[in-house]
């Protein structure tokens, strides 16, 4: 089989714990593209809060392509276009809000490359120290919402997050859809948006297909698009979910758990 595509998502699965690539995995995946295999970064995480490690690893001289927001916005690294696009609109935005709030979460969403709240929580500044996004503190995020946003995202303690997870299972209107990227993040789409969508419509657009992909991630957000993929590999610290849909589970996030992977499958 030949291999063109590795697509990975990066908290928990291309970073580790110290939100960093590590030199054995940065290493091995600069020699690949060396080789002409393309990398494709796909996270929950905003497009600014990717480009520092999209530029670490020189995508844009390397034909590779950035999918952020969960496939909200597909990017060609190259020229920082944007290929694909699929926001939320005002109206659905209020709606999450509201439910957000009778659950009583911490939520936010992004405009103009900042994290917009109403609210104060024990989590509330984890998206910002993971992304590097600076926090804004408005009166309420309902009037500060004057066009589409890429996404909203309720926080909370994992448990409270599991059971709406539970309760919602994907879809929480014919409009909108649903998943958790972390433990504790609730995260809300238009419900065209995944990331495995997302990189299907890139690939028609530029004639490739998941027979060509190696797919990594850990979390539910990444669950299509580990099906969709040649090869779905998921890391170790995987919940069972998506260990238990993926090809392959490699060594964790810590342990250069890509590396490991991408050695086996492409000795073969």
């Amino acid at each position: 089989m030949a291999y063109k595509y590795i697509v990975m998502d990066m908290d928990d699965t291309l970073l580790t714990s110290k939100n960093e690539i590590s030199e054995k995995t940065y290493t091995y995946l600069k020699e690949k593209q060396k080789e002409g295999m393309k990398l494709i970064l796909a996270s929950g995480r905003p497009t600014a809060g990717m480009m520092k490690h999209a530029d670490a690893l020189d995508l844009k001289n390397n034909g590779g392509y950035i999918v952020s927001y969960n496939g909200a916005f597909v990017i060609d690294a190259k020229d920082n276009n944007v290929v694909f696009k699929q926001t939320i609109n005002k109206d659905d935005a209020n709606k999450i809000i509201d439910y957000c709030r009778t659950q009583n979460f911490f939520y936010l969403t992004y405009i103009d490359d900042q994290i917009i709240h109403d609210r104060t929580h024990e989590y509330m500044n984890i998206e910002s120290d993971l992304t590097g996004l600076p926090m804004k503190k408005v009166d309420d995020i309902k009037d500060v919402i004057n066009e589409d946003v890429p996404k909203v995202m309720g926080v909370d303690y994992e448990e409270n997050i599991a059971k709406a997870n539970s309760e919602l299972n994907g879809e929480f209107s014919h409009e909108v859809s649903s998943t958790i990227s972390k433990p504790y993040f609730l995260e809300f789409m238009d419900g065209q948006v995944s990331k495995g969508k997302s990189l299907q419509k890139l690939f028609d657009q530029i004639n490739a297909g998941f027979s060509e992909v190696i797919a990594f991630g850990d979390s539910l957000n990444d669950s299509d698009m580990l099906e969709k993929s040649a090869v779905g590999v998921a890391m170790g610290n995987a919940n069972d979910t998506i260990k238990g849909i993926a090809d392959l589970v490699t060594d964790d996030h810590d342990n250069d758990g890509i590396v490991t992977a991408l050695e086996k499958i492409l000795a073969q």
